[in-house]
C-alpha cells in the first residue's frame, strides 16, 4: 500500500495509466482536482434527493414513517428517518432513507429525548415539503417517541391535517416482546414484577419501555448468577474483555471473540450462546488456563 486517502485518487499516475490503458480516449475525462471527489458525491446526492422528493410528492398515497436512534463508536448519536411509500408509476412498494442527522443534545446533556427528534423530523417533512402525506409513524417503545408523535400530532394540526398521534402510533412488537423475555429472565417473584409496574404506571405511562427495562436493572445484575449456563457464559465473556491480553489471546486461538449481549441487539443472547457452543472446546481451554493460574 502506496497510498492512503482514497478522495486524492482521481490525481494518481498509476490510476490514469490504468485507465489510458484501457481507453485512451479517457485521458481528459479524468483530469480531476483533489476535491472534484468531494464536489461529485455532493452533487450526485442532490439530484437523487430531488428525484425522490419529486415522487414522494407525486404519489396519491400516504407516506408512512420510520425512525430510530443510532449511537456511533465515536460517541455521536444520529437520528435515521426512513420513509415507506407506493411508487405512483410502477405501483410497488419503496422504501427510502430520508435523513441520517445528528442529534447534537442541544437541551441539555446526553439530551435525545423525543423535542429534540422532533426538530429533525420536522426539517425534513419541510425540506421534502411532505407534511401534508403523513400516514403512520413506526419506533419503539421509548418514551421520546410518544412525546415526538404528539408533537407531529399538534404541527399538523395547526396545518389543518387531521392526525392523532395515539391512532397513527405503530409499536415495535419485538420491543415488547423482548421486555416480556427480561422479565421472565430477571425478575425473581410476581411480587417484584407487580412493584415495577405499578411504579411505572404511577409515574408516566408513556415511557413505559424504558422505565421498566430501567426497573428491573438491579435485579438483573443480581440475577447473572442465578441463571445457571446464561449468567457462566456471560461472566466469561466479560472476564476475557476485562483485559486486552486475555481477549486477544482468545480471539487469536479461537479465531474470534464470543461477542456479548447487548440491550439494543435481542437475538445479542442467541448469538452468544450459539458462539460459545461452537467454540467449546476454546471456552474449556480458556477456563482451564485462567483457574490454573
Amino acid at each position: 500500500m502506496k497510498r492512503f486517502t482514497t478522495a486524492c485518487i482521481v490525481s494518481w499516475p498509476e490510476l490514469h495509466a490504468l485507465i489510458s490503458a484501457v481507453n485512451p480516449a479517457a485521458d481528459d475525462l479524468i483530469s480531476l482536482s483533489h476535491g472534484s471527489i468531494q464536489k461529485l458525491v455532493s452533487n450526485s446526492f442532490c439530484v437523487h434527493k430531488d428525484m425522490l422528493r419529486r415522487k414522494l410528492q407525486s404519489t396519491p398515497w400516504k407516506l408512512h414513517l420510520s425512525a430510530d436512534v443510532w449511537s456511533a463508536p465515536n460517541h455521536k448519536a444520529f437520528l435515521g428517518i426512513c420513509v415507506k411509500f407506493v411508487d405512483p408509476d410502477a405501483k410497488e412498494a419503496l422504501q427510502a432513507l430520508l435523513a441520517l442527522s445528528e442529534l447534537p443534545g442541544l437541551d441539555g446533556p446526553g439530551s435525545h429525548g423525543g423535542a429534540e427528534q422532533w426538530k429533525l423530523l420536522q426539517h425534513v417533512l419541510e425540506d421534502y415539503n411532505i407534511w401534508n402525506k403523513v400516514g403512520f409513524y413506526t419506533g419503539d417503545n421509548h418514551g421520546s417517541n410518544d412525546k415526538l408523535c404528539r408533537l407531529l400530532g399538534n404541527y399538523l394540526q395547526e396545518k389543518g391535517v387531521d392526525w392523532e398521534a395515539k391512532t397513527h402510533r405503530i409499536r415495535c412488537h419485538g420491543h415488547i416482546v423482548n421486555l416480556a423475555v427480561q422479565a421472565f429472565l430477571f425478575i425473581d417473584s410476581k411480587e417484584a414484577a407487580r412493584a415495577a409496574l405499578e411504579h411505572i404506571e404511577d409515574a408516566d405511562k408513556s415511557a413505559f419501555g424504558t422505565d421498566f427495562s430501567d426497573r428491573i436493572k438491579p435485579q438483573r445484575a443480581q440475577g447473572w448468577r442465578r441463571l445457571g449456563p446464561l449468567g457462566k457464559v456471560r461472566n466469561i465473556s466479560i472476564h476475557m474483555r476485562e483485559n486486552d491480553y486475555r481477549w486477544n489471546e482468545f480471539k487469536k486461538r479461537a479465531g474470534r471473540s464470543l461477542g456479548l449481549d447487548n440491550d439494543t441487539r435481542w437475538n445479542s443472547w442467541f448469538l452468544l450462546l450459539d458462539t460459545t457452543l461452537n467454540l467449546q472446546s476454546y471456552v474449556e481451554w480458556y477456563q482451564k488456563k485462567q483457574t490454573s493460574r
